[in-house]
């Protein structure tokens, strides 16, 4: 009966990493399987940062009435443990019977566990190759104590899919590290949020997922100079973000902090609702410190110069590498115009004493911006800091403008502009919005932002042919040829999908060997076929030496959805995968379309 046990909480473990799309539910899943079995009052998993000093609680399952521990159990010294990684090497396992019978009550370990309320506990290691990575355990485990089996097992089966995951993320941690001290996924109607890259200071104030505004107006309070309370509180608000981004999907505001550096607030659009609120937004602050004040020296510089006519100053105002205007208010004369600008608009120096306002206002891209910008600029009693699209020549570059209005001694009023070319951070930028919705091994949408975006079509009674189809035999490609082998596989099918659909439709991975296809239009069997025929024409003809003549094959089931008839995704997609699983009957590249008689 104990054996059955276990070979029924396995095979439960083994499907639900196989067939879950989403890897981290798949994994709180899975512990949820490990917790039950054990009858533990915590199942877990912690893995080692790449310092290889660290380790965090990454995977949490607590049953109901225990506390979670997991946020507390963050950025531990991997050293706690040390008599752990001894009996890692030795057994294969820790296995502790009585906390109090067993460990030294003074030692670090002894304190961590009477702290989390655990008496005993069962790990296994987590090794990729022959690297220990972190460990998977239970708490106060009540069943099955006899035997780690079903840990071991488990351990073994997940450390491919972690490893995929850190690599992945990794990437867009170094990536986003290049331009922000921290950055957050802040999702606008759960009030939560996740860590994309931050620091021990930040995270002294944001613990959780939940209550993400609250725990920013907390963080940005501590982490900004008392002069800067008003404005930075009020841009880093959640609860009117909504309104000041309706119409725009970048902002940005600056500060100085309580460290005495300068830091650049910014909020970007990931995506929005059906009725345009905003969904996830992008939060990072980056440090501008050199930057700002070289803008700073600029201005300084500046003012100094317009006050008292002082030529010297002009001329180490155009020696600087930021672009500087000054125009008049009164009468829109251009008082100074640096060669940096002029070099940054495309303008011939030759020409500057005949460029007008107007002949510089014509590089502006976004007109009824600008015109927002002059409507206000008379009466600026703060600082407009405002991002720009200009033309320079065929070029399209973005900049950052402050302008600040000041008053000479003379009583003239003069509005002064710092400009800074911000193409490279406004190009990663939309690298990173690309990088949220694309799969990244196949390079067509993920799962999450196909859905939406057939959602969307679906909802304008956009009607057409959806498709849904896996890789046959895709568990024995993988098992004889490797997984290397699996992934040319899928990246391969993707690119025969794209060449086929993507002009004319969505294309998307849901997860693991499973695709789909929406496309517009097409509403007629006789012309989906003669689409799906050329797909299949196009998957006979992927060869991979490797798989040594192995055809590659598919199958697909298909739902017309007639323009007289509303549709959602979820009914739509039931029927295309009660159709496909028709087709798994049928050896080699098959499909079938969905009748009403199709068992759904």
């Amino acid at each position: 009966m104990e054996h059955e046990q276990f070979d029924e909480a396995l095979m439960q473990c083994i499907h639900t990493l196989r067939a879950g799309s989403d890897m981290d539910h798949a994994i709180q899943n899975l512990l949820e399987i490990i917790a039950e079995f054990h009858d533990a009052d915590r199942a877990y998993i912690f893995e080692f940062a790449e310092d290889e000093i660290h380790m965090d609680n990454t995977y949490e399952y607590c049953k109901a009435g225990i506390t979670p521990e997991k946020d507390m159990l963050q950025n531990l010294e991997i050293s706690t443990i040390d008599r752990w990684l001894v009996l890692f090497e030795e057994q294969g396992e820790v296995y502790l019977n009585s906390r109090d019978g067993e460990l030294d009550e003074n030692s670090e370990e002894y304190r961590l566990l009477k702290m989390q309320g655990v008496e005993s506990l069962m790990v296994a290691p987590l090794y990729s190759e022959t690297k220990l990575i972190g460990f998977i355990g239970v708490d106060n485990p009540n069943e099955n104590t006899y035997t780690l089996s079903l840990l071991r097992s488990v351990a073994s089966l997940i450390v491919n899919d972690i490893q995929k995951r850190i690599t992945l993320e990794q990437r867009v941690i170094n990536a986003l590290a290049r331009i922000y001290i921290s950055m957050y996924l802040v999702n606008i109607p759960a009030d939560t949020q996740k860590e994309f890259n931050s620091n021990s200071d930040v995270r002294k104030y944001v613990r959780q997922t939940e209550h993400a505004s609250e725990q920013m107006r907390t963080a940005m309070e501590h982490m900004t100079d008392a002069q800067y309370w008003g404005g930075t509180l009020a841009f880093s608000e959640l609860t009117t973000l909504n309104e000041r981004m309706k119409h725009c999907d970048y902002i940005s505001h600056e500060f100085y902090s309580s460290t005495d550096k300068w830091c650049r607030a910014n909020f970007i659009v990931v995506d929005r609702l059906e009725n345009g609120d905003l969904n996830n937004v992008i939060y990072g602050v980056q440090l501008i410190d050199d930057e700002k004040k070289k803008e700073l020296e600029y201005q300084a510089a500046l003012e100094h110069a317009l006050a008292n006519q002082n030529e010297i100053y002009g001329e180490l105002l155009q020696m600087q590498s930021g672009g500087v205007i000054a125009v008049e208010i009164k009468t829109n004369r251009i008082l100074v115009i640096n060669r940096a600008l002029l070099d940054m608009l495309g303008i011939d120096e030759t020409k500057k004493n005949q460029l007008t306002h107007e002949d510089f206002l014509s590089h502006f891209v976004d007109k009824k911006a600008m015109e927002k910008y002059l409507a206000v600029r008379d009466t600026l009693v703060e600082p407009y800091v405002r991002e720009y699209e200009v033309m320079r020549g065929d070029e399209h570059v973005f900049v950052l403008c402050h302008t600040k209005l000041i008053t000479l001694a003379n009583g003239d009023r003069v509005s002064l502009t710092s400009v800074m070319n911000i193409t490279e951070n406004k190009k990663f930028e939309q690298r990173l919005l690309v990088q949220s919705r694309m799969d990244a091994l196949t390079k067509i949408c993920n799962r999450g932002y196909g859905e939406a975006q057939i959602e969307k079509l679906l909802k304008a009674k956009k009607n057409g042919m959806f498709l849904l189809f896996d890789v046959d035999k895709f568990k024995h490609i993988n098992d004889t040829y490797g997984h290397s082998i699996g992934d040319e596989v899928l990246i391969q099918v993707a690119d025969a999908l794209k060449q086929t659909f993507e002009q004319a439709g969505v294309c998307m991975r849901l997860g693991g060997d499973e695709f789909a296809v929406y496309a517009p239009e097409i509403t007629e069997q006789m012309q989906a076929e003669t689409m799906i025929q050329a797909f299949f024409e196009r998957i006979r003809n992927i060869a991979i030496p490797q798989m040594e003549g192995d055809a590659i094959s598919v199958s697909l089931g298909a739902v017309l959805c007639a323009p007289d008839r509303e549709h959602v995704f979820e009914k739509v997609y039931q029927r295309a995968d009660a159709t496909m699983y028709t087709c798994k009957k049928v050896i080699g590249n098959s499909y079938d379309f969905y009748t009403g008689r199709n068992p759904a």
